[in-house]
């Protein structure tokens, strides 16, 4: 099942958060306690993926009293499989297709090709989505035109589960 980690939900929100303030004009640096505090989420670790998405270059951390963290780009220049990758690392629908994957079967494996196909497909669906687009009150355009392109493709993609169902 494809699943989001927690991590990357609160990665998503505190992008959310600051891709708001430079909306509204209030761009400025937040810290990782004030993004917490205003999203309701546990600051400790909420600081320890902001400080992975600096070193991604997602964010910019600036420094002093009135330091913390803002967008280093625009919210549309923004990928979502940008911060997967930056928090959970290379996302891929089975371990064959990372860096250390293979197994036994890899050679003869009969899914091996349409199960590629669909993991870029799901890659590239997810290179469309920018924080901009999570940040619409109209979620149908992270919709529109997700799904078999080919009628004789019967592939559904998964459905990502709300996360805040999970107690993990």
């Amino acid at each position: 099942m494809l699943r989001l980690s927690k991590k990357v939900d609160y990665a998503l929100i505190a992008l959310m958060h600051l891709a708001h303030q430079d909306q509204t004009g209030e761009a400025s640096a937040w810290s990782a306690r004030e993004i917490a505090k205003g999203c309701g989420l546990p600051p400790d670790l909420l600081a320890k993926i902001l400080q992975r998405l600096a070193r991604e270059g997602i964010v910019v951390s600036h420094q002093g009293t009135k330091g913390g963290y803002s967008l280093s780009r625009p919210a549309e220049r923004i990928p979502v499989v940008s911060v997967i990758e930056a928090v959970d690392g290379p996302l891929s629908l089975t371990q064959c297709f990372t860096d250390e994957g293979t197994c036994d079967q890899f050679d003869t494996c009969s899914v091996k090709s349409p199960l590629q196909r669909l993991n870029e497909r799901v890659l590239r669906m997810l290179g469309d989505v920018t924080i901009a687009k999570i940040c619409e009150e109209d979620f149908e355009s992270l919709t529109a035109g997700v799904g078999p392109r080919d009628p004789k493709d019967n592939v559904r993609l998964p459905v990502i589960q709300d996360a805040s169902k999970d107690r993990t």
